[in-house]
């Protein structure tokens, strides 16, 4: 029941799941703070930078239609930074998948802020 009523509303749909997705770093963030690493400042940031922009999406979309592609290019950045510190531990085949993934979360940041954009010029 509950899942119906978000999936009708596309907009909410979208705003749980980049708080969900927001959540997840801050724990990530809080692990790292355990392990003593001192990447945790970075996930903390980017973790409270998207929550901030999820709960606040539909009023910075209206001036913003990029907005979209600031929450790819944030998870492109944390991939890459866990990528780094996979390859520093000796690790090989996981960071590189880190890697791929967070090059192809740059790829999607282009093409939604693009999207976006054509959608708001279109519509205005």
């Amino acid at each position: 029941m509950f899942t119906k009523r978000l999936i009708k509303n596309r907009e909410k749909a979208k705003r749980f799941v980049h708080i969900i997705a927001g959540l997840t770093i801050l724990l990530h963030s809080y692990e790292y703070y355990d392990n003593a690493n001192q990447t945790y400042k970075l996930f903390l940031f980017a973790g409270l930078l998207f929550l901030t922009i999820a709960v606040l999406h539909p009023l910075i979309e209206k001036k913003a239609p990029w907005i979209d592609g600031v929450f790819f290019a944030i998870e492109g950045v944390l991939y890459l930074v866990v990528s780094f510190e996979f390859f520093h531990e000796g690790k090989k085949a996981i960071p590189s998948i880190y890697l791929i993934v967070g090059i192809f979360q740059f790829y999607l940041a282009y093409r939604f802020s693009n999207k976006g954009i054509k959608n708001h010029k279109k519509n205005s």
